[in-house]
């Protein structure tokens, strides 16, 4: 197992290395605990891998390259941070699933992560697109590793978790007879209760704790001052108010930026568009209109 962890990897021999080195020296008899302990340590090795690509993307830095180069080094540098994130949070799910918890919902995360992590790179190299390709030559050898390392604890995870030696998992019922009153079909499932009263009370009874308006009768007059000004890390929803408008900007939401609600006064009302493209000298990365992708605690919606 540990050897196909580390196939099509470079240097296999050190590859190897690294994954006894993280292996523990007491391992337990249980088949099933025993590869969950190795799976541990493939994803260890990987987060350090990644680490590594870091640092060593950083040293591009001081090289004389193009504007464009420039734009797809940082997006490199910020997309691997995002993959250290992701890989980090699947070795907490790893320890959770290790512990024998029954909740299917570790396994969903662990894959979820682990997908997000491997697409991070190839995201990466994409950025490069219109240069002649020299500094993206250097930058793939050093993302090789790290992309061949999640790609076989994925599949090897896939693999294991399928097979007859995994052991039931139970999905915990209810036993209450009180049924639950259905949800609105007028909000998403993955709305909580508390999000979904939240948004019954507005316009009228809604907290805002900021209101964004393009003519001037608001906190802000764009929704990125609004975003900047907002507390970083927060551990409860803050809710931005887009007045009715047009707003023309590309709206960056970096991960410290957690529990941000945007809400609007309706489609064809609250109205944001961006004009960055691939000509102008962006790439693809950069394109979006409101950049959220890999912050899990941002909520959009429009009042209709």
């Amino acid at each position: 197992m540990i050897s196909k962890l580390c196939s099509d990897i470079e240097n296999k021999d050190q590859c190897l290395a690294n994954l006894q080195t993280e292996l523990s020296t007491k391992m337990v008899a249980d088949d099933h605990q025993q590869r969950n302990s190795i799976l541990s340590a493939a994803l260890r090795h990987s987060l350090n891998e990644a680490r590594a690509a870091i640092e060593m993307i950083t040293r591009f830095n001081s090289l004389s390259v193009s504007y464009r180069e420039q734009v797809a080094i940082e997006d490199c540098k910020e997309l691997l941070d995002f993959s250290v994130s992701e890989l980090a949070w699947s070795v907490g799910e790893m320890k959770i699933i290790r512990s024998g918890s029954n909740d299917f919902h570790h396994e969903g995360n662990l894959k979820a992560w682990l997908s997000a992590a491997l697409s991070n790179q190839d995201t990466c190299l994409e950025g490069f697109e219109g240069t002649d390709r020299r500094v993206e030559r250097f930058i793939r050898g050093s993302l090789r590793t790290v992309t061949q390392l999640i790609g076989n604890v994925l599949a090897m995870y896939t693999e294991l978790h399928s097979l007859p030696f995994k052991p039931p998992r139970e999905t915990n019922i209810s036993t209450s007879t009180s049924p639950k009153p259905p949800r609105s079909s007028e909000f998403p499932s993955w709305m909580t209760d508390v999000d979904e009263e939240l948004m019954k009370a507005h316009p009228q009874r809604m907290h805002f704790d900021a209101v964004v308006a393009a003519d001037g009768r608001g906190h802000y007059r764009t929704i990125t001052e609004a975003v900047n000004a907002a507390p970083s890390y927060s551990n409860r929803r803050h809710v931005i108010y887009v007045k009715k408008g047009i707003y023309r900007e590309n709206i960056d939401m970096k991960r410290k930026k957690t529990n941000i609600m945007f809400v609007g006064d309706g489609i064809r009302e609250t109205i944001v568009t961006g004009d960055r493209n691939f000509m102008q000298g962006w790439t693809t990365f950069r394109t979006a209109t409101v950049g959220e992708l890999y912050n899990m605690s941002v909520y959009i919606y429009i009042y209709i």
